[in-house]
């Protein structure tokens, strides 16, 4: 590959359950007030936007013999958009679980495409009555969404030297930071101009480079490098640009790209892409980056 291109670092995703917070609006007995710290082992919803389906996972330390039911309501805005109940597993009597496809009788979703984040009420009934109250956030799938692109219209590369072309993305997602997967970009060599050498390494480098489509590696992917509040973020990137003359690189005396008979000038094209965990993306294309000598 005639201009090549070097990753620094990679870009690695954690992902995180959603654990409740306890509701001071208790009804009942006082002695229920560090219930969920003192008796709940861990509590995860999840609401997948392409298939519509809701998956809640309630598990207790021990099991609870006094329970009667426990029951949960989604909303936004104080209206009620579901309503469910809770059952206890079999092979496991202190999980309860709720899994549902949130759909009506005409297939249509249940849950509003325009909010991205409900309230989710829990409520465990007691046999003697008393009612324990928790709430949690349950957002919706909502597609990534690149705000800025910082990169320089035109990079002048050095003769002898390779150089470092550094490139930011602002990027929002209203699902917060775990739920970004990638960050990443392609190329496409729109035109790089032949070599004005003699051809000693390839014996087509006079010829200019002209393509249509991009291209991608698994490595072109950028770095999350701060947030800017808790659903903006930038990524940062920084790219290996040969010399002129086409010499190799070496990483101490490893060699990393071999040597070239030049280093092209002309128009390249990228396209940026940031994909979530939910399958969802945006990308912007046709951002030109001329190289000069």
């Amino acid at each position: 590959m005639d201009l090549s291109y070097y990753r620094i670092s990679l870009f690695t995703f954690i992902c995180t359950l959603f654990f409740a917070c306890v509701n001071d609006d208790i009804e009942g007995s006082s002695a229920t007030n560090d219930f969920f710290y003192n008796n709940i082992a861990a509590f995860h919803s999840d609401y997948n936007s392409n298939n519509y389906n809701l998956t809640i996972y309630l598990e207790f330390l021990d099991v609870i013999d006094n329970i009667d039911s426990i029951t949960g309501k989604i909303m936004h805005n104080n209206i009620v958009y579901h309503e469910f109940e809770l059952t206890l597993e079999d092979i496991n009597s202190k999980v309860y679980t709720y899994e549902s496809f949130l759909v009506d009788e005409n297939n249509i979703p249940l849950l509003s495409e325009d909010i991205y984040l409900y309230d989710l009420e829990i409520a465990i009934e007691f046999s003697d009555q008393n009612i324990y109250f928790f709430e949690n956030e349950l957002t919706t799938s909502i597609a990534p969404e690149i705000l800025e692109i910082d990169i320089p219209s035109s990079y002048q590369i050095n003769q002898t030297e390779w150089t470092v072309l550094d490139l930011t993305l602002i990027v929002k997602d209203l699902n917060f930071l775990n739920n970004i997967e990638k960050v990443r970009y392609e190329i496409k060599r729109t035109l790089l101009n032949g070599c004005d050498v003699d051809c000693v390494i390839d014996d087509n480098c006079n010829q200019d480079i002209i393509e249509d489509n991009y291209i991608s590696d698994q490595t072109w992917v950028f770095n999350y490098l701060e947030s800017i509040s808790d659903t903006t973020f930038i990524y940062s990137e920084e790219i290996l640009i040969r010399p002129i003359d086409g010499s190799a690189f070496y990483e101490g005396e490893e060699l990393i790209f071999n040597e070239t008979d030049c280093g092209r000038t002309g128009i390249i094209e990228f396209k940026f892409i940031v994909e979530d965990r939910d399958g969802l993306k945006d990308e912007i294309d046709g951002i030109l980056l001329e190289l000069i000598e």
